[in-house]
């Protein structure tokens, strides 16, 4: 899998955790993201083209993907976040 693109953005990183931890709402999102909601509808939308987040109506969850990038970046990290 390609992370380069995700790896290298601490703002969708943060997103893939904060998604993985509970499916939610783009303003339950940006809130505990603690990120501006216009940077959170970006970045999802991005997030949502790779396959790595599902929307369903209004509310994102990870999808396996995600899942899988969200392992990969902790171990090229050393299982720590940048």
């Amino acid at each position: 899998m390609e992370l380069g693109s995700i790896a290298t953005n601490p703002n969708k990183v943060r997103l893939l955790e904060v998604i993985a931890k509970k499916e939610q709402r783009i303003e339950e999102v940006a809130k505990k993201a603690r990120i501006p909601i216009q940077t959170v509808n970006s970045l999802l939308s991005e997030l949502v083209e790779d396959g790595l987040v599902l929307r369903e109506g209004e509310v994102y969850r990870i999808s396996e993907k995600g899942l899988k990038a969200i392992r990969e970046i902790r171990e090229d990290a050393g299982g720590k976040r940048r």
